[in-house]
């Protein structure tokens, strides 16, 4: 039996003595492995006209560089790097049709709070996507490493409605475009404020005769049930803008609609952060109900709600300070009840929802240390965890890496609790802890794991509040490197 070869490009399997690889095209014989994603140097020139400046992110299927449109006097540029080189035959194939889907999508739309597309090209046998440079960092960020403590609702909210409003218009295209992956990972802040959508690699177009998304997509915290269920539609990309917020308000992932589902509550916004006002919380976790009648029917009416929630939440405000509040648009729409103001479901009384009960409890902020608060003995056990969202990087099989998990108490009392993962090769050092521990040692054990990206979870649960904590990494073959077992740590 003669033995098979392998393309050096792709790492398909070709018969002997085949001439071109039968998946990627490239000759045999000729054929140079190429450079892995993510490596590109500076001043490495793509397309004979986009200068390398710097890579600025990299994820488990791509990387992002800043580079310079030499034939545009220099313009910035952000250009994607997909890489499917590790990946099996079929799904090599789905993740260039992925990635090629995102490029058209981008070039279909035209709106200030999306990023412009302006050339798709090949190189190398290599996917390259030419994007408009957003200057910043992403609301992720800004929460864990910029501002370190839950962000204000004044912020927020204005964030939220910019954020409607984009969903608005994707919702609005023909046939309409569900995002499908709204998160503050792909929210970027500039510099003056504003916000940008970014990363349209898992959106989909809504057609009509097709009942069923392709594949389950999402990220867990983020995603409605109805997208469990391979359903998504523009509800769904509700659900996650009020995830978002959420998240940004408490700095807190909430539950995985399959656990609430299961019977573990959403807590309260204002039992984990006092300083909100009521009406802002209300109108939120509104659009975080489990089905999706019992949403804002549109990202339209979500815009509405929490334009009223400002006004409301300002008024109050004023009034407590003798301050003159400040004026907002009109509001406008059926999601508004015109008695009361209140955010309205269809066929419902605008008292029809019952809410959970709320806290009044003092507020007692933390510092960047995440310090205990100093409330007194009637203050609770509030859980503060970073990171929020954990990248391993690569990770070669048989290879073991160890991350640091910070927890702290940010109330009062004994904060204790314990861990879970949801795949063996994920382990967590205590997986019991109490409050004399102020780190936890996260183990990734490689040994036996597919060639591929992972994305896997954590979840730290205690007497101060759940959390549930990402973590990305993509393993890679043994042979890139000499020798056997290897430990890398970080903690």
């Amino acid at each position: 039996m003669e033995a098979k070869l392998r393309c050096s490009v792709c790492g398909a399997e070709a018969p002997a003595g085949a001439r071109f690889c039968p998946d990627c095209g490239a000759k045999m014989a000729t054929a140079r492995p190429r450079m892995s994603t993510g490596l590109l140097p500076t001043q490495y020139l793509l397309a004979n006209r986009y200068a390398v400046v710097r890579k600025i992110a990299q994820g488990g299927q791509s990387a992002v560089y800043l580079a310079l449109d030499t034939y545009q006097h220099d313009a910035e540029r952000a250009i994607k790097e997909m890489s499917e080189s590790q990946l099996e035959k079929d799904k090599r194939q789905q993740a260039i049709n992925d990635f090629i889907r995102e490029a058209h999508i981008l070039q279909s739309l035209s709106h200030p709070s999306l990023a412009q597309v302006f050339d798709l090209f090949v190189e190398e046998n290599k996917y390259y996507l030419v994007m408009e440079f957003v200057p910043g960092h992403n609301l992720e960020d800004e929460l864990v490493q910029y501002r370190r403590e839950a962000l204000d609702w004044e912020d927020v909210t204005v964030w939220g409605m910019a954020l409607a409003d984009t969903l608005t218009y994707l919702h609005s295209r023909t046939p309409p475009i569900i995002y499908r992956d709204l998160k503050p990972a792909n929210v970027m802040l500039l510099p003056d404020g504003s916000v940008k959508l970014i990363d349209f690699g898992i959106a989909r177009r809504l057609h009509p005769m097709r009942m069923q998304d392709t594949m389950q997509l999402g990220t867990d915290g983020y995603a409605p049930l109805d997208q469990y269920s391979s359903r998504s539609e523009p509800r769904s990309d509700v659900y996650a803008l009020g995830a978002s917020l959420y998240h940004l308000l408490t700095g807190r992932v909430p539950e995985a609609a399959p656990m609430r589902m299961a019977g573990h509550v959403l807590k309260p916004i204002r039992e984990l952060n006092p300083r909100t006002p009521e009406p802002v919380e209300r109108i939120i976790l509104k659009a975080l109900s489990l089905q999706p009648q019992d949403r804002f029917r549109s990202a339209q009416e979500m815009r509405e709600g929490l334009e009223w929630a400002r006004r409301q939440s300002q008024s109050r405000t004023s009034s407590a300070t003798g301050e003159r509040p400040r004026t907002g648009a009109p509001i406008s729409g059926s999601g508004i009840h015109r008695q009361t103001g209140m955010p309205t479901s269809p066929g419902s009384s605008p008292h029809s929802a019952s809410m959970p009960p709320m806290s009044h409890a003092p507020y007692s902020p933390t510092g960047p240390t995440g310090a205990r608060a100093t409330g007194g003995p009637s203050l609770p056990p509030r859980l503060l965890v970073r990171p929020l969202r954990m990248d391993a990087g690569y990770i070669l099989v048989n290879q073991m890496v160890t991350h640091r998990l910070e927890i702290a108490n940010a109330g009062g009392g004994a904060l204790a609790g314990h861990v879970q993962t949801n795949i063996a090769a994920l382990m967590v050092d205590p997986q019991q802890f109490d409050e004399r521990t102020s780190a936890l040692a996260v183990r990734i054990d490689a040994t036996g794991l597919a060639i591929g990206p992972y994305v896997c979870h954590i979840a730290v649960r205690t007497n101060g509040g759940d959390q549930i904590v990402q973590v990305r990494f993509v393993v890679r073959p043994a042979g890139e490197v000499a020798g056997g077992r290897s430990h890398v740590t970080g903690f």
